[in-house]
């Protein structure tokens, strides 16, 4: 099996979280959730080869950082889907190609081995069949699992979940979807930041924590949602 990983531009990773952390922030953060990420896939067992698919400067010396490959984003196409696409087809014609590939994202610093492994397990190894995790509201695509050779085409975007079990049910292949704490846990929103701020610790995302704290965003951002409970209290009590 073969890890891939596709990056945004690092200074133009998570945009909607421009409401609450400046643009040296939002790049600060994404790169070190992608280093929490690169540690856990680095070390999954069932793993044979990591390859960043990027044009940031950033991801190259990360890929370097974890003995991975890093393709050009921009040699590959435009948009995530004709750019996996591209990657997956150079995949499949290669002379080492696996038998399976394993699609991550860079937000998911909560990501662990073990929900990894329970999504190979769900896949179970064959030909026949695609396994997604999902996100915390079960229509998105955190992980894919599928066959290089019968992959299905990819529908990243709003309700890709659904899209992908049209693809996998038009290929004749069975679909499982894998709910997890960890995979479920892409952080595009404060919602999202403040969740991590409390799930996250030494051992689980210990990067993206330390730079959280080190940074003073976490301390910020639970001030931000305090002060509006504290007045909402003096509302109901005045």
């Amino acid at each position: 099996m073969w890890l891939l990983l596709p990056l945004k531009d690092f200074v133009k990773a998570k945009q909607r979280l421009s409401g609450c952390l400046s643009v040296a922030e939002r790049r600060a953060l994404f790169q070190h959730m992608v280093e929490d990420v690169m540690a856990v896939l680095s070390t999954l067992p069932e793993s044979r080869r990591l390859i960043l698919v990027s044009d940031d400067p950033a991801a190259h010396l990360l890929a370097e950082h974890f003995g991975a490959d890093c393709w050009l984003e921009s040699e590959l196409g435009c948009g995530l889907n004709a750019v996996l696409e591209a990657a997956l087809a150079r995949i499949a014609q290669s002379p080492e190609a696996p038998d399976r590939v394993m699609i991550v994202h860079g937000d998911l610093p909560l990501v662990n081995v073990a929900e990894l492994q329970q999504l190979c397990a769900l896949q179970g190894g064959t030909d026949d069949a695609v396994a997604i995790a999902t996100d915390r509201h079960g229509s998105g695509s955190n992980a894919v699992l599928m066959p290089v050779q019968r992959r299905i085409a990819l529908r990243y975007g709003e309700h890709s979940l659904s899209a992908h079990r049209h693809e996998a049910d038009a290929a004749s292949l069975r679909f499982c979807v894998q709910h997890s704490p960890g995979l479920s846990q892409d952080i595009d929103t404060r919602d999202d930041l403040l969740t991590l701020v409390s799930q996250g610790s030494r051992e689980r995302a210990p990067q993206t924590m330390a730079y959280l704290h080190r940074s003073g965003i976490a301390r910020r951002l639970l001030q931000m949602n305090t002060e509006p409970n504290l007045l909402n209290r003096e509302q109901q009590g005045s």
